[in-house]
């Protein structure tokens, strides 16, 4: 982790001492530093791996492929970007995400009909982590609306998992919850790309549309078969400018 934010952070020193001259006169006001709210719906899901090289293993693998399914979660925050220039800024925050998967709807047979039993039922997971996101962000053009890209790393600090059981009756849904109880590792690693576009909506509002993908890098448990999270979603922030 410490060799990833240390190039990042040599990156842009030397991009403050090549080009600190350059203070935004190509597109009008420039702010040095912007404060912003972000918001990103998510396609969340998993993949796994086999730790033991077991026959076991693999199968749990192959029966959990065949069962479970992406979900839709979120992230959510408060991002802080200091602008060396109108071309390069360095950007960290806060936020918090809500990864995971879901199974397949299961069809369930009652001895007999009626409205009062459950015709389907399925599981949503939701892993609860609290995210510290570390990027560089490269911007081109000299409109109000310009090209964005980002790459950074996010450090995932796990909070907890919770299991959402649903109930489907013909006339209802019903649901429980509680946490699963399983001892998932307390920090994670997730590598992030993003491309969009930022729009200037006026000098010291900017509003950046940005589809972003993530990936840990880092097993969420210790055991023969384990997870790697995954999410893909469109990033939303809207940032004003001192």
């Amino acid at each position: 982790m410490k060799p990833l934010y240390f190039l990042i952070l040599t990156t842009l020193i030397g991009q403050l001492g090549a080009q600190n001259k350059s203070n935004g006169s190509n597109r009008g006001n420039f702010d040095r530093l912007q404060i912003g709210m972000v918001v990103s719906p998510d396609f969340c899901f998993r993949t796994l791996k086999n730790n033991d090289g077991s026959a076991t293993s693999d199968n749990v693998i192959s029966a959990r492929n065949e069962q479970e399914t992406p979900k839709i979660g979120y992230t959510a925050g408060v991002n802080v970007c200091y602008n060396i220039n109108t071309n390069f800024g360095i950007e960290s925050g806060i936020q918090y995400s809500n990864k995971g998967y879901q199974t397949k709807i299961e069809y369930l047979i009652f001895g007999g009909p009626g409205i009062f039993e459950p015709i389907e039922t399925n599981n949503r997971y939701n892993f609860h982590c609290i995210d510290i996101p570390l990027k560089l962000n490269f911007a081109a053009g000299t409109g109000n609306v310009r090209f964005i890209s980002s790459l950074g790393i996010t450090t995932n600090f796990f909070g907890k998992e919770t299991q959402i059981r649903y109930f489907y009756y013909p006339n209802r849904t019903d649901k429980s919850s509680g946490p699963t109880g399983f001892d998932y590792n307390d920090v994670n690693i997730s590598p992030t790309v993003s491309v969009g576009i930022d729009y200037k909506i006026k000098d010291g509002m900017n509003l950046r549309i940005e589809p972003a993908f993530r990936y840990t890098i880092l097993k969420i448990i210790d055991s023969p078969v384990s997870g790697y999270l995954y999410s893909g979603g469109i990033n939303v922030g809207y940032y004003v400018g001192f």
